[in-house]
């Protein structure tokens, strides 16, 4: 560009030295000519002379601006060819950059077309599901409430409403220190409080609401957290469920359970008694026989009556009518039994291995009274010879909550080699393996080393 510019100022001076030079060697032949012919030089000619010379001077200077004026305009064309020329690339580059825009804006709009299209048919679907969800709330029978954090409803469906005796209107905004007394309210306010702190939603909370004609209704309720979509926590929300029947079926069940309690004791406790007058009856035909045999079988059926009347008074005396707690019962069978043979203290010791939670049902405590009943008479009366201190063992234990293991063992002189437990020849060893077989449905097996064990097992 330089150059070329240098080039143009050289060619530019060299043409308007050749042009001035031409206006200038005219005017320098004619004063020659005039020199020669020795023309005298008048006032008109010599001011002639002048202005010719300044016409010269002037067409020298116009000539110098009209080069420099044509100079300008041919740079100024060029640079405007040259700016036609960058302007027209920008505009094409700017086309295809405005044809890209165009492109991507298109694109864009499609993007936004589908979006929007999607965005559509997801409000219409939560639309559906609200719609939906308003719809069960309005059928469910139990009622549904949401309220904000300081206890005012916000919205209540029908169920809800008819519980509480008041209008959708009316519940609005009610707080509810207006349906709850001061011991519910404080529980519900420990429960929303605790359900604002940990997030974790409360069920089956019982209670009483206070309806709009003043009558008290049992509910049973759930309670969770509300939250925006800033996970900014706005209220509680639940369902209520009326269980005011089933609290009044309840309190006739447990008045109805105690009748039946009281009954039941009161049948227990005469039931002893009734044995207790039968062992008494016993007791004085005994007296009245004056035979040793039959006074000592009067005895021992005295000794299986009394073993039925303690359970029955042990159950009269527990709380639960439908089991019994066998520990507590062998302590006081073996008292009794220990009275009974007049048993010196000292001569015989009672050793009671038996679980605090060994519990058997009626229906297998007697036959275990009586079976423990005859295995402790006969220890008591055949084991020892009495020449020296003996021990009785008696060890229940329960496996699993499945069976129940009893075993009775003396170090006395040991049952004879004769006596076959399969079949007993006495009373009280038949009547121990036929209660055994036939009301327990177990096994029992007989040990003589070191004295005799009876060793029993039964399911419960």
């Amino acid at each position: 560009m330089k150059d070329s510019a240098m080039q143009q100022k050289r060619l530019r001076n060299r043409l308007i030295i050749i042009i001035s030079t031409i206006f200038v060697l005219p005017y320098l032949v004619l004063c020659y000519i005039l020199y020669e012919q020795g023309v005298a030089l008048s006032p008109i000619n010599f001011v002639l002379f002048l202005l010719i010379l300044t016409m010269v001077i002037i067409g020298i200077i116009l000539i110098y601006h009209v080069f420099e004026a044509v100079s300008m305009t041919a740079e100024f064309l060029k640079k405007t060819t040259e700016d036609n020329k960058n302007l027209s690339l920008n505009l094409d580059h700017g086309i295809v950059e405005l044809n890209e825009i165009t492109f991507s804006a298109n694109s864009l709009i499609e993007r936004l077309e589908k979006t929007t299209e999607s965005l559509n048919q997801t409000i219409e679907e939560l639309h559906e599901s609200d719609e939906k969800f308003h719809n069960i709330l309005e059928n469910i029978e139990d009622g549904y409430y949401e309220v904000d954090l300081t206890g005012n409803f916000i919205l209540v469906n029908a169920s809800m409403s008819q519980l509480l005796g008041y209008s959708r209107e009316e519940l609005k905004g009610m707080n509810n220190r207006q349906y709850m007394d001061k011991e519910n309210l404080k529980r519900a306010f420990l429960t929303f409080s605790e359900v604002y702190k940990t997030g974790i939603p409360k069920v089956n909370l019982e209670g009483e609401l206070i309806r709009k004609d003043g009558k008290k209704v049992f509910v049973e309720a759930s309670v969770s957290l509300i939250k925006n979509s800033f996970e900014q926590s706005t209220g509680f929300r639940g369902i209520v469920h009326n269980i005011t029947e089933r609290k009044r079926m309840e309190k006739q069940l447990q008045a109805s359970l105690r009748e039946k309690e009281i009954l039941l004791g009161e049948i227990h406790h005469r039931v002893k008694n009734n044995l207790q007058v039968i062992s008494g009856l016993l007791d004085l035909q005994a007296s009245s026989s004056g035979n040793p045999e039959l006074m000592e079988m009067f005895r021992e059926s005295q000794s299986r009556i009394r073993s039925m009347a303690l359970i029955h008074e042990k159950l009269y005396d527990s709380k639960n009518f439908a089991r019994i707690d066998l520990a507590g019962y062998v302590r006081g069978l073996s008292q009794e039994l220990f009275q009974t043979y007049k048993i010196n203290p000292g001569e015989i010791d009672l050793i009671i291995q038996v679980g605090d939670d060994v519990y058997v049902d009626i229906n297998k405590a007697i036959p275990c009274g009586l079976i423990l009943n005859e295995l402790i008479s006969n220890a008591l009366k055949h084991a020892f010879s009495g020449d020296g201190a003996g021990a009785i063992t008696v060890s229940i234990r329960k496996y699993d909550d499945k069976e129940i293991e009893i075993v009775v063992c003396d170090n006395g002189l040991g049952l004879p080699d004769d006596v076959d437990i399969g079949q007993p020849r006495s009373m009280g060893l038949h009547l121990v393996n036929g209660l055994v077989k036939n009301q327990l449905d177990g096994q029992i097996e007989v040990r003589r080393d070191n004295g005799t064990e009876f060793r029993i097992l039964f399911p419960l």
